[in-house]
């Protein structure tokens, strides 16, 4: 009878002991998940001029909050797009009245007179000191805790490579800093980064035509 009640015990702990062992298993692996796909999703995002934004993963899903306001699309294609990645949950920071309004009247500036460079050029054109004087005088006009993000672009051809492209855009994007700072904006205010030839203004660049480079040698610029 002793026997058998021994071996009455022994079942449940062996289930539970499989359980356990299932669960760390499963935990583990979820960890692992966790630890090699959040370095690849910072990395996408950063490239995409988000660096503000905050990355959290759950397993294969990833969490993105802190996300500038109206980029919630961007986000997800470019998370939503990474090998193991599986879901994305986007996160919008509020912008304030004051950053609304900055952003604003800087996109207006830069579809009005869109600064543009030559090809394989950091120089700006001509036409281009027309925008700088105005975004100038934007920025100088807001708040002085905001602060101004410039992103540069190059356009995907064959050419360049992408280590080109990015120091290329890195060239454009400071070329932009620098005359904003002789038009007398605070050089504090200012970061950049560089996007290569990663976000084509038209997005689909099927066609690759010589309009489409133009427009994709440019900068935009994210109020913080």
């Amino acid at each position: 009878m002793a026997r058998n009640n021994v071996r009455f015990w022994l079942i449940p702990l062996a289930l539970a002991v499989s359980g356990m062992l299932a669960f760390a298993a499963t935990w583990a692996s979820a960890d692992r998940i966790e630890r090699s796909l959040h370095p690849h999703v910072r990395a996408a995002l950063d490239d995409a001029g988000m660096r503000s934004a905050d990355v959290t993963m759950d397993g294969r899903d990833a969490v993105i909050s802190d996300v500038p306001e109206g980029r919630s699309e961007r986000v997800e294609a470019v998370v939503g797009g990474i090998e193991g990645v599986r879901g994305v949950d986007v996160r919008e920071k509020q912008m304030t009245d004051a950053q609304r309004r900055a952003q604003s009247s800087i996109d207006r500036v830069l579809e009005r007179a869109p600064i543009r460079f030559a090809a394989y050029s950091t120089e700006l054109k001509g036409a281009s000191s027309r925008a700088i004087a105005q975004l100038a005088d934007v920025m100088r006009s807001t708040p002085p805790e905001l602060r101004f993000r410039i992103g540069g672009h190059a356009a995907q051809v064959p050419e360049l490579n992408q280590r080109q492209a990015r120091e290329l855009s890195r060239g454009r994007a400071e070329a932009v800093a620098t005359a904003l700072v002789e038009a007398g904006v605070n050089h504090r205010r200012l970061t950049t980064i560089a996007h290569a030839d990663t976000q084509p203004a038209g997005g689909d660049r099927s066609n690759g035509s010589a309009a489409e480079d133009r427009r994709d040698r440019r900068v935009e610029i994210t109020v913080l």
